[in-house]
């Protein structure tokens, strides 16, 4: 039962005492604690030292033995349940033995007492008594008794400097004081009262404290035997594992603890393919690597590696999951999705492979070879660079970096320093944001935050259609492709891993995304000062470390089908498309098939490259509009008519032409054929081919004379192709001949 003293005389008198005549509210200790990194499991993954430099956590009573608690309170204070702060039978008995021997030979300190020296330690003597019992008896007033004794268990000293049974239980034993064996008990017990004592003193301490807690009733006969039987233990270093991740958390996270979402197995898989992989990718020429793991479903992150040995490589410590690097074509999936979402393609549809240039910059494929034309979805399997640059300017670069940011991928400047560039490596992003990313594919395009710590996370928000994910999944989970690793450097796993690689440009920084049934993984491999070499590519360097992984962390057989599959079917409709572009057919075309579009974009851009054209039946040329032709003598007929680029690379593509003598007869005239009247064009301003508009004339004998609101643009010959660029606005187009006859045409131009 508690102490009988009244509780306003125990205020005033601890109040007047204190304040006045001991001053006790100076000189006592500004406490800092050590911060701890927990794992998932609630094991210790990393401690921190204190401000001071001391090993000082904090506990509370749930977390500590009840062995242990039971033992303490016994040995050192048996009514420390009971007395306010000091116990009067203690000090009168410790007072009558001092005396009659003439010096200190016992003394009467409670727990609370040794707690106020704790907080305000001071010289051994009897005014520093009277202080720490003045000052246990505030402290028995303001606080609990459970408080009281969790703070003594904080910073109660354990030799060094280790403060407190929890940094004394890790230093000793490797774990928390939560479970604690009976030797283990007596020896934590021990340390506090003289830390320093020799080993062969220290064991006879703990075996006299293993016999009194047997009498005690605390243990068993067998387990107080069997304790006496187990050597002391030596001090072990503290847990540093994780350390780059613990390092990131303990800077983003406030507070003692830090609960992480890491599990221990799947880092320490990681840690090991990783070491594995050393060597390989230092012959290759890169000195790093990060790694990152995140659990699909919950989307937590459950490892992270910052560098090949956070100890002993130069830069070691710098955390390269979360470094801003180059990603390649890392983010051509997330153009893919938002073309198919837009309308703007069909997994069928035609796109350009050709030299093109877009306002002065001129994208070329890693090989730097050209293939004209090649199906969006070959575009992306195959990740190519041109047809995504072509993308993006129909996607819309701001709109991407807007969508990417709803996913948290964010580069290190404003948007307006990105352009095109950014679907092929551009944009520096983080390996940390980019693998989240990645994770809300294997969710069918939910996007969540990544949870760091416990209670992160939740239900997520939708930003991409599943319908269009899963069309982007086909292209993804392709084996034969050029960005697929060397099969002598590993094994495809059994699950089915949908993956992209990225290599940017110089091949500073090589990447390899990837997601299975459960797990999402990304690799980043380069050097840290940004020093390129030929073997930092995506699909030698990070790939087969990224797939390593896939094997060691999902061992069991996956058919590649997520739970959000028959969703995203619902969403997707057929839509005819013409057979050869993939895109719907116009009246040209002259075979269609089916492809599956997204139900709310199907595709607006018809068939471009089958075009009918009147020709000679005879000869083939493209019939003369100033000819008579008998019936028979001209038939209609379907040609493929590709961009300029375009049929430079294939060397066909072209439409008919006019005959040779297709032409007026001298004095007949002038005649526009291009551009025609009333007519709007649609200029792409650097795209090779499209950034001018056509112009042919037909006329006697003589130059043309080709003027645009007045202004002169060029000649040409009768018959002559020419193209000229016109800015914006309506125009009229003037052509005159040598002999003075003229024509003229009013257009639209529209710049896209």
């Amino acid at each position: 039962m508690p102490f009988p003293w009244k509780k306003g005389s125990v205020l005033l008198l601890s109040g007047l005492l204190a304040l006045i005549l001991f001053g006790i509210n100076s000189g006592g200790r500004r406490i800092s604690w050590s911060r701890v990194v927990y794992d998932a499991r609630g094991e210790v993954l990393r401690v921190y030292l204190s401000r001071d430099d001391k090993w000082r956590i904090p506990v509370s009573l749930v977390r500590v033995d009840p062995l242990f608690l039971k033992a303490l309170v016994r040995s050192e204070d048996r009514f420390f349940w009971c007395h306010p702060g000091i116990n009067p039978l203690s000090v009168g008995r410790a007072l009558g033995q001092n005396i009659r021997a003439g010096r200190v030979v016992s003394g009467a300190s409670t727990l609370t007492m040794q707690l106020a020296r704790l907080i305000r330690p001071a010289p051994r003597n009897l005014m520093s008594k009277l202080r720490e019992a003045i000052f246990s008896l505030t402290l028995e007033r303001f606080l609990k008794k459970e408080l009281i004794l969790e703070l003594y268990l904080s910073l109660a000293p354990y030799g060094g400097n280790l403060e407190g049974v929890a940094a004394a239980s890790l230093a000793y034993f490797g774990k928390t004081p939560e479970n604690l064996e009976p030797h283990e008990v007596a020896f934590l017990l021990t340390l506090p009262r003289a830390p320093s004592l020799p080993r062969k003193k220290r064991r006879a301490m703990r075996d006299v404290l293993l016999r009194k807690m047997w009498r005690w009733g605390l243990i068993t006969r067998e387990e107080f035997e069997r304790s006496l039987k187990i050597p002391l233990p030596r001090r072990k270093p503290f847990p540093k594992r994780a350390p780059h991740l613990c390092d990131f958390l303990k800077e983003k996270f406030p507070g003692v603890f830090i609960n992480s979402t890491v599990d221990p197995v799947v880092q320490g898989k990681v840690e090991k393919v990783l070491s594995l992989h050393r060597r390989r990718l230092e012959e290759l020429g890169a000195s790093q690597a990060a790694v990152v793991v995140i659990e699909n479903s919950p989307g937590k992150l459950r490892a992270a590696v910052g560098s090949l040995d956070y100890w002993n490589s130069p830069g070691g410590q710098i955390k390269g999951f979360n470094l801003f690097r180059s990603p390649g074509s890392a983010l051509k999936p997330f153009i893919y999705i938002m073309a198919l979402e837009k309308g703007a393609i069909t997994t069928e549809s035609l796109l350009p492979d050709a030299p093109l240039s877009f306002g002065g910059f001129s994208p070329r494929d890693f090989d730097s070879s050209w293939r004209g034309l090649v199906k969006a979805e070959d575009a992306l399997s195959l990740s190519l660079n041109l047809p995504f640059v072509y993308l993006l300017r129909q996607v819309g670069y701001r709109e991407f970096l807007r969508r990417l940011k709803e996913g948290g991928v964010v580069g290190p400047f404003p948007d307006e320093n990105y352009g095109l560039s950014a679907a092929i490596g551009g944009m520096e992003v983080r390996l940390m944001d980019l693998t989240n990313l990645y994770s809300s594919l294997a969710r069918g395009g939910i996007f969540k935050q990544v949870a760091m710590v416990k209670g992160e996370g939740g239900k997520g928000r939708r930003i991409f259609q599943a319908g269009a994910v899963y069309l982007a999944l086909r292209a993804l989970s392709r084996r034969g492709r050029p960005d697929a690793p060397s099969l002598k450097y590993f094994t495809f796993p059994n699950a089915v891993v949908y993956w992209k690689t990225g290599t940017s440009w110089g091949r500073r920084d090589a990447w390899s995304l990837g997601f299975s049934r459960k797990y999402t993984v990304g690799v980043w491999v380069g050097n840290f000062d940004s020093r390129g070499s030929p073997g930092i590519v995506g699909a030698r360097a990070a790939g087969p470390l990224m797939f390593d992984i896939f094997r060691a962390l999902e061992r069991k057989v996956w058919s590649g089908k997520y739970p959000w599959f028959p969703r995203a079917r619902e969403e997707l409709v057929p839509e005819r498309v013409c057979a050869f572009s993939g895109y719907p057919p116009s009246s040209a075309c002259p075979h269609t098939g089916e492809v599956l579009v997204l139900k709310n974009a199907h595709p607006y851009l018809k068939c471009p490259f089958h075009r009918e054209f009147v020709v000679e039946a005879r000869t083939g040329y493209r019939a003369c509009p100033f000819k008579e032709y008998r019936e028979g003598e001209v038939v209609h007929k379907t040609f493929l008519v590709f961009p300029p680029a375009v049929r430079e690379v294939l060397g066909k593509g072209a439409p008919p032409q006019f005959s040779p003598d297709c032409r007026l007869s001298r004095g007949g005239g002038l005649r526009i054929l291009s551009p025609q009247p009333d007519s709007t064009y649609v200029l792409s301003p650097g795209v090779r081919g499209a950034d001018r508009i056509v112009f042919q004339a037909v006329s006697g004998e003589g130059k043309i004379y080709w003027f645009c609101d007045g202004k002169f643009l060029g000649t040409s010959s009768s018959g002559e192709v020419v193209r000229f660029p016109l800015p914006r606005g309506t125009h009229r187009i003037l052509a005159q001949g040598e002999d003075g006859s003229r024509a003229s045409v009013k257009i639209k131009v529209e710049v896209w």
